[in-house]
């Protein structure tokens, strides 16, 4: 099997490939890593079921993970 390279095909292989390493480079260094602090710590969240409200009003939710 032969493979034919003319000039537009390398500088289309070259471009892509520079373009792949530069947003590589570019997202390695945009990521920061932020400590966030939840109030949550080691509790169990509990799901809501009911809110007392003056105003009459129904819900309806849907627990898809269960």
């Amino acid at each position: 099997m032969f493979f034919v390279f003319d000039k537009q095909k390398i500088i289309t292989y070259f471009v892509s490939l520079v373009t792949v390493l530069a947003l590589f480079f570019v997202a390695g260094n945009l990521k920061k890593e932020e400590v966030v602090e939840t109030s949550a710590g080691n509790e169990k969240l509990l799901p809501i079921y009911n809110v007392e409200t003056k105003e009459k009003k129904v819900a309806l939710t849907m627990n898809c993970a269960w």
